[in-house]
């Protein structure tokens, strides 16, 4: 794990309002005063955890089964009934489909953490069901996601969760990348950001330095994704000569539309829990890296959401807790949520979710600087104050005697 547990040291003219806990630098040949220095030590990763109560880590099976056979049956049931109605009623179904395909994605997640089930021969056959409408392998959604994304979060050279490119990167990019880039980080675009940039990238066409260490492991499990592609797409078209339909409808209610909608989901949920005017993203160049503090509490944003929509996905977005401790289980994370934030409020990005924030985040983070560390507009232009102290040589701010 890259959770290495370093002090930020930090200049008074980059703080970041809600991100306290850091010392401030002293300049060399300038010593600060009794009344300029801060000691305060960054709280470990098993200190926080220690605030969650054991109970919240209790895997129980009836819970898993009900979040796992409910989704399951959402899709298979939808699908027969797309398959049954005619062609003019197939949208609703589709769109149910879709959504369905996400929560069985949120609940193959949890499974693929071994913490839906007791069992472990549960948690991998459950995560491979759930993951198996979405089209992604077991083997790659593990490497990437357990190791990558949960070992460097934030971290632009090994997590994959939609590394933001900075003004250089995107300005050697072809006017078709260009293009691409934008689109993927609109709000109509979140679908082809996660096609694009999860899901051919790190999961269905992997080069050779994104692909699991497990490579037989790994080639079985694309192949058991493609022949459960193929099962569908043959049963969406028998399905339709036997009702004597055109099977291009049942191919596009019941496999392209719930992909498409499946794919703007996930892009929806994931560019959040980790994109945000007041998160930092790192370079491996970095000195100090990130703590396992500051990256999977302070940067792993907490979004609020409406009832409906957190029953519906599960808990996804009390991301803060999951990122503290992987081992809870999606139907304890409210109270492992709350109970973090009794301590480390002040240290955690909530944010009620609208509308409004939402586009608002999505003008603001487009690009970033990894040298100054704040987010920039396309041509370079700062959107964000700095997040943390520039690296590698920048001029050391003077600091005013008390």
């Amino acid at each position: 794990m890259h959770f290495a547990v370093r002090d930020f040291l930090l200049s008074p003219v980059c703080l970041v309002p809600g991100l306290p806990r850091f010392l401030i630098q002293e300049i060399p040949g300038e010593p600060m005063s009794s009344a300029e220095k801060i000691s305060v030590t960054i709280p470990t990763s098993r200190e926080v955890r220690s605030r969650i109560p054991s109970q919240q880590r209790i895997k129980v099976l009836g819970l898993g089964m009900a979040s796992f056979g409910s989704a399951f049956g959402v899709w298979l049931i939808s699908l027969v009934l797309l398959i049954l109605v005619p062609w003019w009623a197939k949208l609703p179904f589709g769109l149910i489909n879709g959504v369905a395909i996400g929560i069985m994605f949120i609940v193959g997640h949890d499974a693929c953490h071994g913490v839906l089930f007791p069992y472990r021969w549960m948690n991998r056959l459950g995560g491979k069901i759930s993951l198996f409408p979405s089209l992604h392998p077991y083997t790659a959604w593990t490497h990437n996601h357990n190791g990558l994304h949960h070992g460097f979060t934030n971290i632009k050279e090994k997590d994959p969760g939609f590394p933001p490119l900075n003004l250089e990167e995107y300005q050697a990019l072809s006017p078709l990348g260009k293009w691409l880039y934008r689109v993927n980080r609109t709000w109509y675009g979140l679908g082809l950001l996660y096609f694009t940039e999860m899901w051919l990238k790190w999961e269905i066409l992997p080069n050779a330095s994104r692909c699991p260490k497990k490579w037989w492991a790994y080639q079985s499990d694309r192949l058991q994704v493609i022949l459960f592609a193929l099962v569908w797409i043959g049963g969406l078209v028998a399905g339709a000569l036997w009702m004597e339909e055109n099977p291009i409808w049942n191919l596009f209610f019941g496999f392209f539309l719930p992909q498409f909608i499946w794919n703007w989901l996930i892009g929806f949920i994931i560019l959040q829990q980790h994109t945000h005017p007041r998160v930092a993203w790192y370079s491996e160049s970095d000195l100090p890296d990130p703590s396992y503090y500051h990256s999977q509490v302070q940067a792993t944003p907490h979004l609020f959401f409406s009832g409906p929509f957190r029953f519906l996905m599960r808990n996804v977005m009390e991301h803060t807790a999951h990122h503290a401790d992987t081992t809870i289980p999606l139907y304890r994370l409210p109270d492992a949520q709350r109970e973090l934030a009794k301590v480390y409020k002040k240290d955690m990005i909530r944010v009620i979710w609208t509308r409004k924030g939402f586009l608002s985040m999505l003008k603001t983070c487009r690009l970033y600087d990894y040298a100054a560390h704040c987010w920039t507009d396309y041509d370079g232009t700062p959107t964000t104050g700095c997040l943390l102290l520039p690296i590698h040589g920048a001029p050391k701010p003077k600091m005013a005697k008390a």
